[in-house]
């Protein structure tokens, strides 16, 4: 969550080396990205949607801190605590540096047509706004400029919107909508405590992590209604992920001891644990087919 170190905005500098290519996965067989722990980093792997065929994809010394889809579904895109960003070749794990002008990143996300990126900076003069720019790390432009502490871009699934997080480090920290055509801003949530971990679904619905009730739960507000509660659980529930056609939420959770990946079937309402990783798994980020992450 935000008070966590998976959250934190501060990078550490830790030596680049080249990837070892893994044996090689077709994309079709992919269904699920996330991080899990292994061999002291959080490394990006894949897996169907029962965490079955999960193989580890990136194995450079660095904690991957963020992951998301190329429309090809045989590419991801991968934001590391070293604050740099990567496209990922899913067969080879190959690394291929993407540069931005604005640096360190930790949250860069791509685009449902896999065009531009967005991903927050900070600056000690103008503290943490959100950008854009194109897939290649060209043309970088700040969108949204506020007073407060901004991160952590989630893009609609048409591409027109960013939602984002915004707090000042208080007792509030909430989401807000960019429209991209005019710059219009929506304060989403309102002064409920901490809101982190925004997910966007194919009706516009939006689902986000929230302690609102003394725990973190995940929750579902529809656009223009009142958000309900979908967990009610001791543990931590965190970054939810959308499937493809919205029934279904993927998220990580602490409820079996450490964090792993479970998916939340909407229409019963039950939710089964998918990963089983040694150390952990977290960060779910689901393929939607060619028409974004």
């Amino acid at each position: 969550m935000g008070i966590d170190v998976t959250h934190s905005l501060s990078a550490c500098v830790l030596a680049c080396v080249g990837a070892v290519a893994p044996p090689a996965l077709s994309a079709p067989s992919a269904d699920l990205a996330y991080l899990a722990y292994t061999d002291n980093f959080w490394q990006v792997w894949v897996a169907d949607e029962r965490g079955k065929r999960a193989r580890q994809v990136t194995r450079t010394p660095s904690d991957k801190t963020r992951v998301s889809w190329f429309p090809d579904g045989r590419r991801l895109l991968a934001s590391a605590q070293d604050g740099k960003v990567h496209a990922v070749d899913i067969a080879s794990g190959e690394e291929t540096a993407i540069v931005l002008e604005q640096g360190p990143v930790l949250d860069a996300v791509l685009s449902p047509d896999g065009q531009r990126l967005a991903y927050s900076f900070s600056t000690a003069m103008d503290g943490n706004d959100i950008w854009i720019a194109n897939v290649d790390g060209s043309g970088p432009r700040k969108i949204a400029k506020q007073a407060a502490l901004q991160h952590e871009p989630a893009w609609a699934p048409d591409g027109s919107a960013l939602y984002y997080l915004s707090g000042d480090g208080g007792q509030a920290h909430d989401i807000w909508r960019l429209q991209l055509s005019d710059q219009a801003t929506e304060q989403v949530t309102v002064g409920q405590l901490y809101h982190f971990d925004v997910a966007v679904g194919p009706d516009g619905s939006i689902a986000y992590s929230s302690n609102r009730d003394g725990n973190y739960e995940i929750y579902l507000q529809p656009r223009g209604a009142t958000a309900r509660r979908l967990t009610n659980d001791p543990a931590l529930d965190a970054r939810p992920a959308f499937s493809p056609d919205g029934k279904r939420i993927a998220f990580e959770s602490t409820r079996s001891g450490e964090p792993q990946v479970w998916i939340l079937d909407l229409s019963r309402g039950s939710a089964q644990q998918v990963t089983r990783q040694k150390g952990g798994a977290r960060a779910p980020a689901w393929f939607h087919g060619g028409s974004g992450q």
